[in-house]
């Protein structure tokens, strides 16, 4: 499915990319509102497609096993039916705890944009969405037109 040039993306580690007037603006969440990264595009010496691994840890794993232990510790000193339905929700907690407790690894597709003097791990558009491969193209095309504009 063919997708149209654009001009702004916000890729998966939430980084806002802008293309305008041939300077590519690279915006973290840590930058002030007028700042960012700038890049013109006439600079940039070629877009690779690239894989990325990226770590996903669950929040809420240790404080739900150990409260799971905890119910559990308690409901064994309680009656027979308060056992029985303390121990039931120990095991739920300590269970869903204990899976969210290791993280896990995804990867993803993304390009990197690479010109002479910048950090490559900096300047990575990461996913593979329509919203990232419009503006993927969208630099493409302005590439293309640059290189095609006669030099005076």
């Amino acid at each position: 499915m063919p997708h149209s040039p654009g001009k702004f993306c916000v890729d998966r580690n939430l980084v806002r990319w802008a293309l305008i007037d041939g300077i590519i603006n690279r915006k973290t969440a840590a930058d002030e509102p007028t700042g960012g990264q700038n890049l013109p595009v006439k600079q940039v010496a070629v877009i690779e497609k690239v894989t990325v691994e990226k770590r996903l840890r669950q929040r809420f794993g240790w404080p739900a096993a150990l409260v799971g232990l905890g119910l559990l510790a308690v409901s064994w000193w309680a009656g027979l039916f308060l056992r029985l339905l303390g121990g039931l929700a120990g095991l739920a907690l300590l269970y869903w705890g204990a899976k969210r407790i290791f993280s896990h690894t995804v990867v993803l597709d993304g390009y990197q944009i690479v010109a002479p003097g910048l950090k490559h791990e900096d300047w990575v558009v990461v996913g593979s969405g329509n919203e990232v491969t419009g503006f993927i193209e969208g630099l493409k095309f302005e590439m293309a037109q640059e290189a095609a504009t006669p030099k005076s």
